[in-house]
């Protein structure tokens, strides 16, 4: 028993050893299948030893960029595009680690995703300044962006935009738990081993693995290109150091003088029990009376956009786009009279 113990012991570097070679050669083989099934939309620009990715269509001043609210790549915004693009230039751009975008460094907050967005827009060649549309997570990154570089900011559009006040105004059944700070960078590389080694992918659902994009709708394709290793491993990443973004923002209290429109859910989620919609329906009051005209406050233009029958995740396109268009035709006459 001793001598089958010793040697099982001597054997596990092998095992270990060749799990890894063979689950980091199955990550690489997965990587090549992703870039050969999902060929690039927009172009790769260079900001200083790792590339992002940026779609421009339309024509005319002032660019609209789209700040996507949560995980996934920026073409979830190609529907908004088509329809500003007919009346100025509109750019999405995929977040580092996100659909064609390299993986960016640690930590991944808000003010080093906008001095990312910074260096594109400038190496991209758009002009600024920009009209920002910024929903959810990305209110928080185009405020900061304003905070970094206010001459930049021509106007936003705020979609139902996460504030610094959620931490500590709404229920607690609606905030995620986070890890204290000193486990942060740990948690960090430990994804990023993970994701390196395959043991990221071997984990994802395997939908709609079959399907070329062609066959696709462009909800499968978003699902498909978050699913993706680099992808996971950078939502986690903006995850981990969320309180650090909240933080950043709210020093961002007032940015401008900038047309402003504030666009606010006017329902809460069905959570299906009866104790947590109470709750839910509660703090939307909150949400809507409170919280969300404190972005009003932004700018001395600023103005706030309640939609009645809509949650967090279902402000009608229609309104998205005339809220920027909105917007833009302000910019245009601030221009104009300077």
């Amino acid at each position: 028993m001793n001598r089958r113990l010793k040697v099982a012991l001597k054997s596990l570097p092998i095992f270990v050893a060749v799990a890894l070679v063979a689950g980091i050669v199955y990550e690489q083989a997965g990587s090549r299948r992703d870039r050969a099934r999902f060929p690039q939309i927009g172009r790769s620009v260079d900001i200083g030893g790792r590339s992002l990715n940026i779609f421009c269509s339309g024509a005319g001043a002032p660019p609209v960029i789209f700040e996507s609210g949560g995980p996934g790549p920026g073409i979830e915004w190609d529907p908004f595009q088509l329809e500003v693009a007919k009346f100025t230039q509109a750019c999405w751009y995929d977040r580092a680690g996100e659909g064609w975008s390299d993986p960016g460094p640690f930590p991944r907050t808000s003010n080093a995703i906008a001095k990312d967005l910074h260096e594109l827009l400038k190496r991209a060649g758009v002009p600024p300044p920009y009209v920002f549309a910024g929903a959810s997570f990305g209110g928080l990154n185009s405020r900061v962006y304003g905070g970094l570089y206010p001459n930049e900011v021509a106007g936003m559009a705020l979609i139902d935009s996460a504030h610094e006040d959620e931490l500590r105004r709404a229920p607690k059944f609606f905030l995620g738990r986070t890890a204290p700070r000193f486990l942060w960078h740990p948690l960090q590389l430990a994804f990023e081993a993970a994701a390196f080694v395959g043991l990221v992918r071997l984990t994802q659902s395997p939908s709609a693995q079959g399907k070329a994009p062609a066959q696709m709708t462009r909800e499968e394709i978003v699902a498909a290109l978050r699913q993706r290793p680099k992808s996971f491993v950078g939502n986690v990443s903006a995850g981990i150091v969320l309180p650090e973004s909240f933080a950043e923002a709210s020093s961002m209290t007032r940015l401008g003088n900038f047309p402003l429109i504030v666009l606010t859910a006017g329902q809460s989620f069905d959570f299906g029990n009866a104790e947590l919609n109470k709750q839910a329906s509660a703090y939307q009051q909150v949400w809507i009376h409170e919280i969300q005209p404190k972005l009003v406050g932004l700018s001395a233009h600023g103005r706030q956009i309640v939609v009645p029958n809509a949650n967090h995740g279902s402000i009608p396109q229609e309104v998205i786009i005339s809220a920027i268009r909105e917007v833009v035709t302000e910019a245009r006459g601030v221009a104009a009279s300077h």
